[in-house]
């Protein structure tokens, strides 16, 4: 007779997080009150509730970060200047910040400050490859462009 397999809740839930984040991601803009949990197909939000934010929050993931600083320039043209940043092994998303807020002050330094609007991300708990145009729209969608500059150093939401 076969030996039964035992029980392992921890690779439960790590089944549980996959299937339940597939084709969702966690997105953020800055100058807006919080991080928004978003379906990357239709690019709605999708509201939160506990047992998901634990999944995202209680469990190592093998994240992809898209970031980006948004502009625009004299003609009215917008534009986004835009890094990656893979995880190099499954990690809290807590543990990133510090990697995240480092690559964002690197992007945010090579754009053109009389362009620059706001910054932000978008992350997906699994590996992604971006599409650049995708991630574009969906930063537009989420109001990346929804702010005025009103001189060389001050925005405010549109």
């Amino acid at each position: 007779m076969p030996k039964r397999k035992s029980f392992n809740p921890l690779k439960q839930t790590d089944l549980l997080a996959k299937a339940r984040l597939k084709q969702t991601a966690i997105a953020f803009i800055t100058g807006q009150d919080a991080c928004l949990f978003i379906d990357i197909k239709t690019h709605k939000i999708i509201k939160t509730d506990f047992a998901t934010y634990n999944l995202i929050s209680n469990l190592r993931h093998p994240w992809t970060v898209f970031i980006a600083a948004f502009g625009v320039d004299e003609f009215n043209n917008r534009y986004m200047k835009a890094d990656e940043v893979v995880a190099q092994h499954p990690a809290f998303q807590r543990d990133m910040v510090n990697t995240l807020n480092q690559h964002h002050q690197n992007l945010i330094s090579r754009m053109n400050q009389k362009h620059f609007l706001s910054a932000g991300w978008i992350a997906t708990p699994y590996d992604l490859n971006w599409n650049e145009r995708d991630a574009f729209n969906l930063f537009e969608t989420l109001g990346a462009f929804n702010f005025k500059k009103i001189s060389d150093t001050e925005v405010i939401a549109a």
